[in-house]
C-alpha cells in the first residue's frame, strides 16, 4: 500500500507518528524546496522532551530537514495553520550553506526516529 502524499504548505501544523509519551507533539512545516535530488521538506517540532548539554531542557528542535516521501510517511492528521512561521532562519540559512556545499542533508528515516537521534546527541553530549 502506498503512503498517502500530502501537499505540504508552510504554516501546516500536522500531528505524526511520535514517541512514546509525546502524543501530543506536532509538527510545523516551515519551507518546502525542489531538488534535483527530490523534495525536502522543513520542519520545527513542538512537544518533546530534550536535555540539552547545559543540563537545560527544551520542548523544541527549531529546524529539521526531511525529504518529502518520509514526511508523507510520518503525519497522520493536519491540525492547524499558522498565519508566519518565524525563527527557523539561523538553523535553515546554516544547513542551506552546507547543503549547497554537499556538507548536509537531509533526513530519511521516521520523524521520531529522528528525535530519538537528536535527544541522544544531546544527552551524550552533557
Amino acid at each position: 500500500m502506498m503512503a498517502t502524499e500530502f501537499n505540504f504548505i508552510p504554516g501546516q501544523v500536522w500531528k505524526y507518528n511520535t514517541r512514546p509519551g509525546e502524543e501530543q507533539s506536532t509538527i510545523t512545516i516551515l519551507e518546502r524546496e525542489e531538488y534535483a535530488s527530490g523534495v525536502i521538506v522543513h520542519i520545527r517540532v513542538d512537544g518533546i522532551l530534550m536535555t540539552m548539554p547545559s543540563g537545560t531542557t527544551t520542548d523544541q528542535i527549531k529546524h529539521l530537514p526531511f525529504s518529502e516521501a518520509v514526511l508523507n510517511s510520518s503525519v497522520t492528521e493536519l491540525v492547524g495553520h499558522i498565519p508566519e512561521v518565524t525563527d527557523f532562519l539561523p538553523g535553515y540559512t546554516h544547513w542551506k550553506k552546507a547543503f549547497d556545499e554537499g556538507k548536509a542533508g537531509f533526513w530519511k528515516i521516521a520523524v521520531h526516529e529522528v528525535i530519538d537521534a537528536v535527544c541522544k546527541l544531546a544527552s551524550d553530549a552533557s
